[in-house]
């Protein structure tokens, strides 16, 4: 099934200014050993050490550059899903991550304009994602997040 076109709605892109609801977070990229990928992150484009630690299943880092973002993706445990990734695709682009506000709204507009959404999750509020399948992405993964407002959950 062809996805209809639909666009995201000009009150929802704020041209002009404003807090968007869809901006561009980042890329991943799935490598066998993060520390086998800094000297060309990191040492030779770069990148400037960000968040780090661990998933269900992944180690992470993430490299700052100007304008953007490079998640490292690093299998952790046996039955980790990036050792299935790697194994079929060999280390590369995992996945590309935006950020969205009402996530579940997100969810449906993808759905009712003929995208196939492959996983939700919504346990936990400083982090809920959605995934859109490769095959209905153009062969990309595609992550939308929805996170905590800034100062949220923070004491006073």
């Amino acid at each position: 099934m062809t996805p209809r076109l639909r666009t995201v709605p000009r009150r929802d892109r704020c041209p002009g200014g404003g807090r968007r609801m869809i901006t561009f977070d980042h890329v991943a990229v799935a490598v066998h050993r993060i520390a086998d990928a800094a000297p060309l992150f990191q040492g030779l484009l770069g990148g400037v050490p960000g968040e780090a630690g661990e998933g269900r299943g992944f180690l992470f880092q993430q490299l700052t550059f100007p304008g953007g973002t490079v998640e490292l993706l690093e299998p952790k445990g046996a039955d980790s899903f990036l050792h299935r990734f790697l194994a079929a695709r060999g280390e590369g682009l995992h996945h590309v991550t935006f950020k969205v506000r009402d996530l579940p709204r997100w969810a449906a507009r993808l759905r009712d304009a003929g995208y196939r959404v492959v996983k939700e999750d919504y346990t936990n509020p400083a982090w809920r994602e959605i995934f859109v399948h490769p095959k209905s992405g153009h062969g990309v993964l595609i992550q939308l997040a929805e996170t905590l407002p800034e100062g949220a959950g923070q004491s006073k």
